[in-house]
């Protein structure tokens, strides 16, 4: 076999990103958008030393599961990679590859429990980072097509909410009146559900630059939902998008949204769950596993702008926060006072550092909660709160592999995995929000 040549191949399961998996005379191909089941007449796009690419020339047997996916960059965006799913099919997928990603791991056969949705799969994002570029004179806006630098325009996106769209289109006519599309890199856009309130923040080369007064006026002109305007010079060639200094334009530095009560600002920085629907579903049963008691001391590690330990306040003698981004750190002490809540402290610190310091002041909890980023938590930060050693260790994870990594490491060290509860939060990707519960042996 070579580049370009076609075979007939099936289906037989997924890849962690949702491609078909096909073998074909011992060699096994990575097929994107081919559902498990069908039959295709498939081209090889690449080949490695134990596997190779290939894409769908022509489908030969089709499964009861394919949509057809109602967006038209769908195949050059990838950001969306499973619109060609039913849901049906999406959430099977995502136990599947929980439960995978534990055997693979974790050398762990577990029990998943059946993933959590809402009804809302579309329209959920309350945050978009668009990449500006000017190619030939023509401002293009849109996401990157996969692995690439290159942007994928669009028209309307399903996962940004109606507001967000209209921004992005608006913008772009705006940057090509005013001829400053090249000083822009990225457009950060926060837009608050509940409340309704926005954020855009231009994130650039310098600044001021060629009529960015103008370009002020006129977006403070198009959105009275506008509560935040800013912009962050970031001279940074990286991937490091939001570095550098922050200058307010219009407004406050901050929106605010509701979650489960309580009311927490955002910055610009500062970290909140992207889909506001499935928070709330996720942190209920979050805390819900944590089993609270008005007696229970709660560390909460990598706590953002201080959402869980927040909502988790109420039912709990004390919490502390630990989260290493001062911006949303400072958030999450003005969204504690702004809620009246005094039993909370919140502590500027990497997770490990912070709850070393915790056990230095002999402060052992009942409950450690954490949601880290996806590379999960260091080994040190897990040999910190084996130290702590909390009754009940509730993880919150994006990545089910790294995940089912720290969860291995823990049940080796004495604690007893209890549950496997897998999220929807991300609809329409290949992404998968879980939540364990360990418990001391």
């Amino acid at each position: 076999m070579k580049k370009n040549d076609t075979f007939t191949g099936q289906a037989e399961d997924y890849t962690y990103e949702g491609a078909g998996v096909v073998h074909s005379d011992d060699f096994v191909f990575f097929v994107p958008g081919l559902l498990a089941g069908e039959k295709a007449e498939l081209g090889i796009t690449s080949l490695k030393k134990n596997y190779g690419y290939a894409r769908i020339v022509r489908l030969l047997e089709t499964s009861p599961e394919r949509r057809t996916p109602g967006c038209s960059v769908y195949k050059q965006c990838g950001g969306c990679q499973l619109l060609h799913m039913s849901y049906t099919e999406q959430k099977a997928f995502k136990e599947n590859k929980v439960r995978g990603c534990f055997r693979m791991n974790a050398g762990m056969e577990v029990d998943v429990l059946p993933i959590l949705t809402t009804e809302h799969t579309q329209a959920y994002r309350n945050k978009v980072q668009i990449p500006v570029q000017l190619d030939h004179g023509r401002v293009k806006m849109g996401f990157y097509r996969s692995r690439t630098n290159e942007i994928a325009e669009f028209d309307h996106c399903l996962v940004q909410t109606e507001l967000s769209n209209e921004i992005i289109q608006r913008l772009r006519k705006l940057l090509d009146t005013y001829h400053c599309a090249e000083n822009i890199r990225y457009v950060l856009i926060k837009h608050a559900h509940l409340t309704d309130e926005l954020m855009i923040c231009f994130v650039v080369r310098r600044y001021p630059f060629h009529n960015a007064e103008k370009l002020k006026e006129a977006v403070i002109a198009s959105w009275p939902q506008l509560k935040s305007l800013s912009v962050i010079v970031n001279r940074r060639e990286d991937n490091v998008i939001l570095d550098g200094k922050e200058t307010l334009l219009y407004g406050q530095p901050y929106i605010e949204e509701e979650l489960l009560g309580k009311r927490f600002r955002i910055s610009a920085r500062s970290f909140y769950q992207i889909n506001p629907y499935a928070t709330a579903v996720l942190y209920k049963k979050a805390l819900e596993l944590a089993d609270l008691r008005k007696d229970d001391v709660l560390i909460d590690l990598y706590c953002g702008t201080g959402t869980i330990g927040l909502i988790a306040s109420d039912q709990v003698k004390k919490v502390y926060g630990i989260e290493v981004v001062p911006d949303a750190v400072k958030d999450a002490r003005i969204n504690a006072q702004a809620n009246g809540i005094t039993n909370v402290e919140f502590m500027t610190a990497d997770a490990q550092v912070g709850a070393n310091a915790l056990l230095q002041r002999n402060i052992h909890p009942d409950v450690v909660i954490v949601d880290p980023p996806r590379k999960g938590c260091s080994k040190e930060t897990l040999k910190a709160i084996l130290k702590m050693a909390p009754e009940r260790f509730v993880y919150v994870s994006c990545d089910p592999a790294t995940l089912a990594r720290d969860v291995a490491y823990m049940s080796e060290n004495g604690y007893d995995l209890r549950v496997v509860q897998p999220v929807d939060l991300f609809p329409r990707t290949f992404h998968c929000e879980t939540i364990v519960l360990m418990t001391k042996k």
